[in-house]
């Protein structure tokens, strides 16, 4: 009887310690569920004039065809 108690204790403890790993730091405060057709990220920043001129110089290149 005192082996079958021994087991459980150690099984339990196994246990919590295995669902207590699985709450990583960066996993909480994520949103769980999400609404369809909605971004609910950060806005995204205004790129400056040189930004626009150097990515349109950059793509006039790749576009040889």
């Amino acid at each position: 009887m005192k082996t079958y108690s021994q087991k459980i204790i150690v099984l339990l403890i196994l246990f919590v310690s295995l669902s207590l790993q699985a709450c990583k730091k960066e996993e909480q405060g994520r949103p769980l569920s999400y609404n369809k057709g909605v971004y609910e990220g950060n806005a995204d920043s205004n790129l400056s004039g040189s930004e626009v001129y150097n990515l349109k110089k950059r793509v006039s290149g790749q576009s040889w065809y």
